[in-house]
């Protein structure tokens, strides 16, 4: 009797009972990325306009002889601080002396020949006319005289108010024409210290005057105050833009003409828009970036307008509504259509 090797009969049992059972279901794993959401605010915010500008004297002038001639000395150099009145320049004066001195002799002539055609029109010697012609010729000798004495004091440059010399554009012996600068003085008052900046046309239509002014100064720490004293009713025809000037208010700080201020302008109206934390926003760019909402546990990535930005807030002029559910945490690992699960 043949033995039967019944070792494959079993192994093959075995993988058929093997076969026969039933597989364990595939347990689903969570996909979703937590997130934390926040409620958008809304509120009527100051939307300020900002602008630029450099800070000058409301008293700054360039100062210059009325007449031609060569500068005989320029008493001050930049820097000094002179006092209303000072003498700070004066032209060599033997031609406007000579000037002076030859309209003084007109004008004596002129009077003397006057008085002695008056002496014969009372003797009926001379005409009405002759005396009438010698009366005109006075007069515009005296006039002469009045202009040659003017033209004197003018060549002399006094300072027109208490300040410091900003710039010397000239120097001792330089023939200069009337007219030309040769000083530049800029006042030193507390109260006189002003801000000249551009604005748009957009912006220009918001402010009226009297508006509350920050300026930041990148030499000093702290924001000074202003207010806005003048607007421009016409725009620059090479810029387009409408000036506007900030006088400062009061300050201990010690300001110099020429530092550049960055300005902030808060109009009387208010604008409706909504605040969201700084770090709501992703892929910001100037005034563009983006926010992700959650919808039906979904994150919808929207683009939005930053008006400005106020500390550790944003302000939203559009592309959100004060419903939409923003989410804060978790928006770095977010794409459009991502399945979100907030968490508290």
């Amino acid at each position: 009797m043949k033995h039967i090797n019944t070792l494959p009969i079993f192994i093959f049992l075995g993988i058929a009972v093997i076969g026969c059972s039933e597989p364990k279901p595939v347990q689903k794993t969570d996909n979703s990325i937590p997130v934390k959401v926040i409620s958008s605010n809304a509120l009527n915010e100051n939307e300020p306009v900002e602008t630029s500008g450099l800070l000058s004297s409301e008293q700054q002038s360039n100062l210059s002889f009325k007449t031609s001639g060569i500068i005989n000395h320029i008493l001050v150099k930049e820097g000094d601080h002179v006092s209303n009145g000072q003498v700070l320049a004066s032209l060599n004066m033997t031609e406007v002396n000579a000037q002076l001195n030859q309209a003084e002799e007109g004008f004596n002539k002129a009077k003397r020949d006057a008085q002695r055609t008056a002496n014969l029109f009372k003797d009926s010697v001379s005409t009405r006319e002759q005396l009438e012609n010698t009366q005109t010729a006075l007069t515009i000798a005296r006039k002469s005289l009045d202009i040659a004495q003017f033209n004197a004091v003018q060549s002399t440059i006094r300072a027109n108010t208490t300040g410091v010399v900003l710039k010397k554009l000239a120097n001792e012996g330089e023939q200069v024409a009337g007219g030309t600068p040769i000083l530049y003085i800029g006042g030193v008052s507390n109260k006189d210290w002003i801000v000249k900046c551009g604005i748009t046309d957009k912006d220009r239509s918001r402010i009226s005057g009297n508006e509350k002014v920050e300026l930041n100064f990148d030499v000093f720490p702290q924001t000074l105050t202003g207010v806005v004293k003048s607007l421009a009713q016409g725009s620059d025809a090479g810029s387009g833009l409408y000036q506007a000037e900030i006088r400062l208010n009061p300050t201990d700080v010690k300001l110099i003409s020429g530092l550049f201020a960055k300005v902030k302008i808060y109009p009387f109206g208010k604008t409706d828009l909504l605040s969201l934390p700084v770090d709501a926003l992703v892929e910001g760019k100037n005034d563009s970036a983006y926010v992700f909402t959650s919808v039906n546990n979904r994150a919808v990535k929207k683009p939005v307008k930053v008006a400005y930005l106020k500390g550790d807030k944003a302000f939203i002029s559009s592309g959100i509504a004060a419903t939409d559910q923003i989410i804060r945490e978790g928006s770095a690992y977010l794409t459009n259509g991502s399945s979100i699960k907030i968490i508290r």
